[in-house]
């Protein structure tokens, strides 16, 4: 059993964010077939579902319908930049979203206040479906102590920046350090350290990819295919024991692996 697996559900994306290392793969949205082949070969291998690893999924067309139908064997968690989140804020069936706020940029036609309190109203009107939220601020930009203080003036609270805490019932901030993505040509190299990549998620992109974590959003550590594979001969094949294997050792294997530093700065926060 994995604690959560991540479906990406489409790769595009509504916005183009400094921090994020974007996008070069062919722009997709799972079509339901593939859709519903995916929920089948998890059964038995994650309560938990995370619709993200690149992309908006609040853009696929078919959002609801997908929620509803994964609802029925799984809890779906959502990662949205909560431009579109007006678009399931009536929907029953969503365990968990996390609005990454470090979203927010002008430039995107939309201020600050309306962005906010557009979110404001959408929470409000899932927290009575028993939704939890994560409001999430994981960069440091010049908007970051305005919408603190849209948070703190909503939630009636003090915040502090450097921590993680709960605003209201079912209501959470997560403050983090901006981490480095990891890639290829990227400057970080080490081979000692530890994921919980395979140990307790792994990522499927929108073409069926499976790779070992959301962070391989290009595919390069393929592990195989969900589509025509099952799930269990993936695990099962070599590169995914020995990748696996070299986490539990404190050993990174992959190259990619070793250009990444997520652990290492998300670990005791």
């Amino acid at each position: 059993m994995f604690k959560k697996v991540y479906v990406e559900i489409t790769n595009k994306c509504n916005l183009n964010c400094s921090f994020c290392v974007g996008n070069n793969r062919k722009e997709e949205f799972i079509k339901r077939d593939n859709f519903l082949i995916i929920l089948d070969k998890l059964k038995n291998y994650t309560n938990y579902l995370y619709f993200h690893v690149m992309g908006e999924p609040l853009l696929h067309p078919d959002i609801n319908n997908l929620i509803n139908e994964a609802s029925k064997n799984f809890f779906v968690n959502i990662t949205t930049n909560g431009y579109l989140i007006k678009r399931i804020c009536h929907n029953t069936k969503v365990r968990q979203v996390n609005i990454s706020l470090h979203s927010f940029e002008p430039s995107y036609g939309i201020k600050i206040d309306d962005y906010m309190n557009t979110i404001f109203n959408s929470v409000d009107q899932l927290i009575t479906n028993n939704t939890i939220i994560c409001y999430r601020l994981w960069t440091k930009d010049k908007y970051n102590q305005k919408i603190i203080s849209k948070l703190e003036e909503k939630y009636n609270i003090v915040i502090d920046e450097q921590r993680t805490l709960k605003l209201a019932n079912n209501i959470y901030l997560e403050c983090a350090e901006e981490f480095i993505w990891p890639t290829l040509d990227n400057s970080l190299s080490s081979e000692v350290g530890s994921c919980k990549g395979l140990k307790d998620h792994i990522g499927i992109l929108v073409d069926g990819t499976v790779v070992p974590c959301c962070l391989d959003s290009a595919g390069i550590i393929n592990l195989g295919n969900i589509y025509n594979q099952d799930l269990s001969d993936i695990i099962n094949s070599k590169l995914f024991k020995t990748l696996k294997n070299g986490f539990l050792n404190n050993k990174k294997i992959h190259e990619l692996c070793k250009k990444c530093n997520f652990y290492e700065s998300k670990k005791g926060k």
